[in-house]
Protein backbone atom coordinates (compact mmCIF):
# COMPACT_ATOMS: atom_id res chain seq x y z
CA UNK A 1 0.00 0.00 0.00
CA UNK A 2 1.20 3.49 -0.82
CA UNK A 3 1.71 5.91 1.99
CA UNK A 4 0.37 8.68 -0.23
CA UNK A 5 -2.64 8.70 -2.49
CA UNK A 6 -2.15 8.33 -6.23
CA UNK A 7 -4.44 9.39 -9.07
CA UNK A 8 -5.11 6.54 -11.54
CA UNK A 9 -7.04 6.79 -14.80
CA UNK A 10 -8.25 3.40 -16.01
CA UNK A 11 -10.07 2.33 -19.18
CA UNK A 12 -12.75 -0.32 -18.56
CA UNK A 13 -14.23 -1.58 -21.86
CA UNK A 14 -16.96 -3.65 -20.13
CA UNK A 15 -18.33 -0.67 -18.14
CA UNK A 16 -21.68 -0.05 -19.84
CA UNK A 17 -24.16 1.28 -17.26
CA UNK A 18 -24.72 2.69 -13.79
CA UNK A 19 -24.98 -0.83 -12.33
CA UNK A 20 -21.48 -1.54 -13.63
CA UNK A 21 -20.23 1.66 -12.01
CA UNK A 22 -21.88 0.69 -8.71
CA UNK A 23 -20.38 -2.82 -8.82
CA UNK A 24 -16.84 -1.71 -9.59
CA UNK A 25 -17.04 1.15 -7.08
CA UNK A 26 -18.12 -1.33 -4.42
CA UNK A 27 -15.21 -3.64 -5.27
CA UNK A 28 -12.72 -0.78 -5.10
CA UNK A 29 -14.13 0.43 -1.78
CA UNK A 30 -13.66 -3.07 -0.34
CA UNK A 31 -9.97 -2.72 -1.20
CA UNK A 32 -9.68 0.90 -0.01
CA UNK A 33 -12.64 2.30 1.88
CA UNK A 34 -11.49 5.87 1.38
CA UNK A 35 -10.76 5.62 -2.35
CA UNK A 36 -12.35 8.30 -4.53
CA UNK A 37 -13.93 6.83 -7.66
CA UNK A 38 -15.21 8.97 -10.56
CA UNK A 39 -16.64 7.20 -13.61
CA UNK A 40 -17.16 8.50 -17.16
CA UNK A 41 -19.55 6.08 -18.88
CA UNK A 42 -19.16 7.70 -22.31
CA UNK A 43 -15.38 7.31 -22.28
CA UNK A 44 -15.57 4.06 -20.26
CA UNK A 45 -12.95 5.36 -17.88
CA UNK A 46 -12.66 5.53 -14.12
CA UNK A 47 -10.45 7.90 -12.14
CA UNK A 48 -9.45 6.30 -8.84
CA UNK A 49 -7.60 8.14 -6.10
CA UNK A 50 -6.30 5.49 -3.73
CA UNK A 51 -3.45 4.63 -1.38
CA UNK A 52 -3.03 1.26 -3.12
CA UNK A 53 -0.73 0.49 -6.03
CA UNK A 54 -2.29 0.55 -9.48
CA UNK A 55 -1.62 -3.18 -9.81
CA UNK A 56 -3.89 -3.84 -6.81
CA UNK A 57 -6.63 -1.69 -8.36
CA UNK A 58 -6.34 -3.53 -11.69
CA UNK A 59 -6.43 -6.93 -9.94
CA UNK A 60 -9.49 -5.92 -7.90
CA UNK A 61 -11.34 -4.77 -11.01
CA UNK A 62 -10.39 -7.92 -12.95
CA UNK A 63 -11.63 -10.13 -10.10
CA UNK A 64 -14.90 -8.15 -10.07
CA UNK A 65 -15.39 -8.89 -13.78
CA UNK A 66 -14.16 -5.55 -15.12
CA UNK A 67 -10.72 -5.97 -16.72
CA UNK A 68 -9.08 -2.55 -16.98
CA UNK A 69 -6.08 -0.93 -18.62
CA UNK A 70 -4.18 2.12 -17.39
CA UNK A 71 -4.57 5.27 -19.48
CA UNK A 72 -1.28 7.13 -19.88
CA UNK A 73 -1.62 10.73 -18.79
CA UNK A 74 0.63 13.54 -20.00
CA UNK A 75 3.05 14.90 -17.45
CA UNK A 76 2.85 18.51 -16.40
Amino acid sequence: MHRYQADNLLHIPKMMCDRCVAALTSALHKLDGVARVEADLMARTVRVVSRHYQSALLRTLREAGFPAEPVLQPLG
